[in-house]
């Protein structure tokens, strides 16, 4: 399945746990059920916080849906450390080689993120 290069580093950065790599802009937007993180600074603080919980993932892409500034993914996580299976589908949209902003759908139960 051909992908956005950046949406291909991203998957890359976090089934390795190499997230100082995220092609993420300085103005990154993420939006999740945890609420919205602005800017890139305030997006890694929140991963460094919780790299226990955000790291040991298995990220596997189920079907993706191309437009021309923006991609759908649908992928399966499941996470090593937490044992943590579910569903995600995320929005992708793009500033030239980076991702500007992601808006992530998933069902988070009673799961907590620090910090946020």
């Amino acid at each position: 399945m051909k992908m956005h290069p950046a949406v291909s580093q991203w998957f890359e950065c976090w089934n390795s746990g190499d997230t100082d790599n995220l092609p993420i802009t300085d103005d990154f937007k993420h939006t999740s059920p945890f609420g919205v993180l602005e800017t890139k600074q305030r997006y890694m603080d929140i991963v460094n916080m919780n790299k226990k919980d955000f790291l040991g993932n298995k990220l596997t892409i189920l079907k993706s849906i191309h437009d021309e500034n923006a991609v759908c993914v649908q992928f399966h996580q499941q996470n090593e450390n937490t044992g943590l299976e579910m569903t995600v589908c995320e929005w992708y949209e793009f500033d030239g080689s980076l991702i500007k902003e992601i808006r992530s759908f998933y069902n988070v139960g009673n799961a907590e993120i620090k910090g946020s």
